[in-house]
């Protein structure tokens, strides 16, 4: 009964972070209303400061909620940190091959290259580099893990539903929104891929800051590649 009873509350809390989190994020560009100002009128800096508080706020607060589960967590991947990376890290070179492979095959049935979120980020990383860099790098892999894994976790609890829940919610959340064309949900695929093997680590090592350390470096290389590019 007691189980249960947990089972049920954990449930009941993953689904209303994920609600908080959408609706907040959604909000996002309302909030400025509240004090009289109009976001849309604001300078490009004043927008990069604005929406990183914003992120930082809505990360904060679900750090808070799920402090129980994170901060144990933390304290277990500093004692453990090379035996974590150690037994991990090879996960990240698997992701990362089935991640150009699957992409290498779409390119044969398409003519995109880049699907449409990461094009989009190379033009924020142009117009808002400063927010760019900060939520890629830092925010989007706390509050990606805390949504796509902590709390889809908490909703699932056998370990293959989780996983296959968590990589294809993580892959759709990723491109559905930027979708132009029928084709472009091909890249749900390459997307899903990081999805399915962060649940994977998690199901495994039941430490949420495991995957949400491969996620920083993910998508830090990703960054820094990115930047070369640019550069190129």
């Amino acid at each position: 009964m007691e189980k249960n009873n947990k089972n049920i509350k954990d449930t009941i809390i993953g689904i209303l972070v994920i609600i908080f989190y959408f609706v907040s994020t959604a909000l996002t560009y309302s909030f400025t209303k509240l004090i009289g100002i109009n976001y849309y009128s604001l300078n490009q800096v004043a927008k990069q400061i604005y929406l990183i508080l914003c992120e930082v706020v809505i990360t904060v607060i679900i750090l808070y909620i799920y402090r129980k589960d994170t901060i144990p967590n933390f304290k277990d991947l500093k004692s453990n940190i090379k035996e974590y990376i150690n037994k991990y890290i090879r996960y990240w070179f698997l992701m990362l091959g089935l991640m150009i492979l699957s992409n290498a095959i779409i390119t044969i049935f398409t003519t995109t290259k880049i699907s449409n979120n990461q094009s989009d980020i190379v033009e924020l990383l142009g117009s808002y580099p400063v927010y760019t860099l900060i939520t890629t790098v830092l925010l989007a892999p706390i509050i990606e893990e805390l949504i796509f894994r902590l709390s889809i976790r908490k909703i699932f609890k056998n370990d293959i539903l989780f996983i296959a829940m968590s990589g294809l919610i993580f892959g759709s959340m990723h491109v559905l929104g930027n979708t132009n064309s029928m084709i472009d949900l091909l890249f749900i695929i390459p997307y899903s891929i990081p999805g399915f093997m962060f649940a994977y680590i998690y199901t495994k090592s039941k430490n949420i800051c495991i995957p949400m350390g491969m996620h920083f470096m993910h998508n830090t290389i990703m960054i820094i590649l990115q930047l070369i590019i640019g550069l190129i």
